[in-house]
């Protein structure tokens, strides 16, 4: 790494790292306040800090967009108010040098960021799904549907055992209801799943019957360790797994639209971060006047925060408007290439 990569790394490193520290100890303190009313009903503040600490990779892996945005546009302005860059510049080194020398400096954060979510944000959600379901005594995940056969599935809960909770099925002859199914549990045994207090509603040619029973085993494939994930909202989910459970829904039948948004929200999530630092550098390049740090945060927060709104927004669009996710997502980044484009092509 030549000198000027490394000045540029050692002025944008640290500020990121500072961004990091003061938006994520924020919200951390937060989510500690959200979780009183645990401590009030029984759960010690050790508790509630342990679930909130599981909680803090996924935060982290959802604020590096901004955090980079902000950083690079507080660390590469104090070099220009500083008039170092200007320097540079006069020293012959040209702006796609520059460009390079930041990007190099951030680029293995975004990888880093990438991993995390990858593998350490779905291991330390569920861990903190697990925590909470302990002190408040009930599942904090979600529910989720499954296909066994010709009959639809819903479980509303799955326990810290991993364990299932509150399981409903419906079984259809075509599109003619045949049977319902409810039971309050059912466990993993070393042969099937086994259903355990419910009922059975069927229907017959002479009418319909109801029989209860305590337990009743539950021919259906369903693995353990895919057990807890499904449980998890998609946006915990790495995107190896949210694009083997969208396969999973679609040969079944089922509409995957929310986690195919998931997934491809995940998939492209570095290139809109690269593209964030790029209006931060074009927005700093363009500009070489002096310009108060706190201007700086206040356009880098209002920017980070529009594109994201944009992508929150186009998300959900694409799946009630009916084009691709894909494009949806690429919006905001071709958006944000284009104004780093339209900065750079003033300032040259």
């Amino acid at each position: 790494m030549s000198l000027i990569n490394r000045y540029i790394a050692v002025h944008l490193l640290p500020t990121c790292g500072i961004v990091l520290i003061v938006i994520l100890g924020l919200d951390l303190l937060l989510a500690i306040s959200d979780e009183a009313s645990a401590m009030d009903q029984g759960a010690s503040f050790y508790d509630v800090v342990t679930y909130v600490v599981y909680t803090a990779p996924y935060k982290a892996y959802q604020y590096m967009p901004l955090v980079l945005l902000v950083g690079a546009l507080i660390g590469l302005g104090n070099l220009a108010n500083s008039n170092e860059l200007t320097v540079m510049r006069a020293a012959g080194v040209t702006l796609r040098r520059l460009s390079f020398g930041v990007l190099l400096a951030l680029g293995p954060l975004v990888v880093l960021n990438t991993l995390m979510g990858e593998y350490l944000v779905p291991w330390s959600q569920q861990m903190a799904l697990v925590e909470r379901s302990e002190y408040r005594g009930v599942s904090a995940s979600k529910g989720f549907w499954l296909r066994d056969g010709d009959a639809f599935v819903f479980v509303t809960a799955v326990a810290p055992d991993n364990s299932l909770r509150g399981i409903y099925r419906y079984a259809f002859d075509g599109q003619v209801w045949q049977a319902s199914l409810f039971a309050k549990a059912a466990r993993k045994t070393s042969e099937d799943w086994q259903l355990e207090m419910g009922k059975t509603i069927t229907l017959h040619d002479e009418g319909i019957t109801s029989n209860e029973f305590t337990q009743q085993a539950w021919p259906v494939n369903l693995a353990t360790d895919l057990v807890a994930k499904l449980g998890m909202e998609p946006m915990y989910l790495s995107a190896k797994d949210l694009g083997e459970y969208v396969d999973y829904l679609q040969s079944a039948g089922i509409n995957a639209s929310l986690f195919n948004l998931a997934f491809w929200k995940k998939v492209l999530q570095p290139l809109f971060t690269m593209s964030l630092v790029l209006v931060a550098m074009s927005f700093v390049f363009g500009s070489q006047r002096a310009v108060p740090i706190g201007q700086r945060v206040l356009f880098g927060v209002l920017t980070g925060l529009g594109f994201n709104y944009a992508q929150e927004i186009l998300g959900p669009a694409s799946s009630i408007f009916g084009f691709s996710p894909v494009l949806a997502y690429s919006l905001p980044i071709l958006l944000c290439l284009l104004v780093a484009w339209r900065l750079y092509k003033r300032v040259n």
